[in-house]
């Protein structure tokens, strides 16, 4: 895999780009005083122009005055000058609402607005749009309701700039206020009915005002599309790109970044690949973003050659692009490639965030790597990212899966904020630790906090009913697993059902464990099966393991493990018939035993061994050693 990193793209020392970003931001603070002083002055000369010319009560004149000091930051000469001129008009006070608006001095504005002789719809629309982004929605619905019993009835613009600040019933109410006074032909005013429907979730509603729309921009489109994707109405979001496309509208990288990201969720690799070919059509290569967004779908499904190439081909690679990279090489078992190229990573300058750090984390987490995670956990304290939720949680379930409970349990004291899954690496970290009686007080203690931030989810039972299953607590695994479906309304997942029979069956209870999994809403797996097999040799129940096998047989479910398992069941009570012909059935069907595998972390590098392993590099010394072993070990017996 080291085929990722053929050339480097120069980048530039952080130190040079710091200095470079100084020199940017002086240029720019030095623009803008420019501006500022340019407009002051020009408004300096225009006022004196005007006292000299004896114009200094002509309207027109004095409103370009007015503009001059608005736009040069004198609002307060501004305010001046309009309390000299004779004959403002409504003009006059709404540049210096403007003004104060532009400048977030939003209670000068209504200071001004109040005494406005007769304010005209674009003063109620400064107000309002002022209040709107100052966060001051009350204030912004007050006046809203103000100008509607006013002689200036709100615009398009009015309810285009007050709707997003709604929630659902009023803006509801104003709807129906637009259908009554004015057509939802402005595009800018149906977007924001659509996004305000669609973001409740009222996708119907939402897609009413769509189809009514006589003007629709790329902004509208994106908008439906966004809140198809985000309410998991996949196929909708698919449906209403393809009419997009159809339609002859060129789509942005926005639109794309949509589309990726409900193709990657749904693994539709072969459907990303004809989007691909769009966005190389459209000349969106180049971008950063949409290029991103590739390299994350094509590494989520599987194709890291794939995202390795466009990953090399990014111009100007951002801490998304090396993330993205870095996480896909993770899940797909590049462990040291990823490893690898986060050190590189590092050489090109990069600042590590969150994402990156958490997504190596928990690579650690899946392949045991201790020591390696240590490490990280040194780089997330050095980096000052030890308080991000993200990475928190991700350190915690590094050491639980690593079976370092104290050092989780310190981690996870100390976070000052945690999320479920925080609370999930915990709970199921006691619980795949054999210390059941914690992971169910840590449950008992989430659900019981003061602050009730925190619902459980399907993750968090799968260790409740695990915990409960090794430690025989039947009748709390029962209790847990109703509360689970009608208390917090969590549909039960096969996971779910597999813990119940597990719990079932470690305690005795084989036949109820065998009812259960015949009642089951849904066609039982082979792990369902296992588990009660794997019981049934525990408990020496030959009969209910030969119809357990007949079950397997019959659905097609015919594992090597449950082979094995049934061929040992059998061999425990003397039955050598039996286990000789399980293993010759194994044989008749070509279902090959799935070869052990173990491994080690020695000085930050994982070493994985498969039983009768040839290909290790460092094979011939490792049966060296082991011989010695078994030397040493016959001397201490003799």
């Amino acid at each position: 895999m080291r085929f990722l990193v053929k050339e480097r793209v120069p980048i530039l020392s952080s130190s040079l780009t710091k200095s470079t970003a100084v020199t940017v931001n002086h240029n720019a603070s030095d623009a803008v005083s420019h501006s500022r002083l340019s407009h002051m002055f020009k408004a300096q000369v225009l006022h004196a122009s005007l006292l000299k010319t004896g114009l200094q009560n002509h309207v027109y004149r004095c409103n370009l005055l007015l503009q001059s000091y608005a736009e040069s930051g004198g609002l307060s000469d501004a305010h001046k000058l309009l309390r000299f001129m004779l004959q403002p008009n409504v003009v006059s006070y709404n540049i210096i609402l403007s003004g104060y608006v532009k400048s977030r001095q939003i209670d000068e504005a209504q200071k001004l607005f109040s005494i406005t002789p007769e304010p005209d719809s674009r003063s109620w629309n400064i107000v309002i749009s002022g209040c709107i982004q100052n966060q001051r929605l009350e204030e912004a619905m007050t006046h809203f309701v103000q100008m509607r019993c006013s002689s200036n009835r709100p615009d398009s613009y009015t309810y285009s700039i007050i709707i997003p600040s709604c929630d659902l019933e009023i803006g509801r109410q104003i709807h129906a206020d637009i259908t009554r006074v004015c057509s939802c032909s402005d595009v800018y005013l149906g977007t924001n009915l659509l996004r305000m429907y669609a973001e409740a979730g009222e996708m119907e509603d939402a897609n009413r005002v769509f189809d009514g729309m006589t003007n629709r921009d790329l902004v509208t489109w994106n908008a439906l599309i966004s809140c198809y994707s985000k309410f998991g109405k996949g196929e909708a979001c698919l449906q209403l790109f393809r009419q997009l496309v159809s339609e002859g509208i060129r789509a942005d990288h926005y639109t794309y970044a949509i589309i990726l990201n409900e193709l990657t969720s749904r693994l539709l690799v072969f459907e990303a690949m004809q989007v691909h070919s769009l966005i190389i059509k459209c000349g969106y290569c180049s971008d950063c973003f949409t290029s991103n967004t590739l390299v994350n779908l094509y590494s989520n499904c599987g194709y890291v050659a794939y995202a390795a190439q466009l990953f090399e081909e990014i111009p100007e690679r951002n801490v998304v692009s090396w993330t993205a990279m870095i996480v896909g090489l993770s899940q797909n078992g590049h462990e040291n490639d990823a490893m690898w190229l986060f050190d590189q990573m590092r050489l090109a300058d990069v600042e590590p965030n969150s994402f990156t750090l958490g997504g190596l984390l928990n690579t650690c987490a899946n392949s045991n790597a201790f020591e390696r995670g240590k490490r990280f956990h040194g780089l997330v304290l050095k980096f000052g990212l030890e308080s991000d939720v993200i990475v928190g949680s991700a350190i915690v379930d590094m050491y639980s899966k690593c079976g370092e409970m104290n050092d989780a349990l310190r981690v996870f004291q100390i976070m000052p904020e945690r999320d479920i899954a925080s609370w999930n690496a915990m709970i199921c970290g006691f619980a795949q630790n054999g210390e059941a009686l914690k992971a169910l007080n840590l449950f008992d203690e989430m659900v019981q906090s003061s602050l009730k931030m925190v619902v459980p989810n399907h993750v968090t039972f799968i260790g409740v009913l695990s915990a409960c299953g090794h430690n025989g607590l039947v009748e709390q695994g029962r209790r847990y697993f109703n509360d689970m479906i009608n208390k917090y309304l969590i549909k039960p997942k096969e996971e779910h059902y597999t813990c119940m029979v597990d719990m079932l069956a470690r305690a005795g209870l084989l036949d109820e464990a065998e009812a259960f999994i015949l009642g089951l809403p849904l066609k039982p797996d082979s792990i369902m099966w296992g588990a009660l097999l794997g019981a049934c040799k525990l408990h020496g129940n030959l009969d209910m393991a030969r119809r357990v096998a007949e079950h397997l047989y019959e659905n097609g479910l015919e594992i090597s493990s449950n082979y094995v398992l049934l061929a040992n069941t059998f061999a425990s009570i003397g039955e050598w018939v039996d286990a000789s012909g399980i293993r010759e059935a194994m044989q008749v069907r070509g279902t090959q035993k799935v070869v052990g595998c173990s491994w080690i972390e020695i000085q930050n590098s994982v070493h994985s061994f498969i039983a009768a392993d040839k290909y290790h590099p460092q094979i011939d010394l490792v049966y060296e050693v082991l011989q010695r072993l078994s030397l040493q070990m016959e001397e201490r017996h003799d």
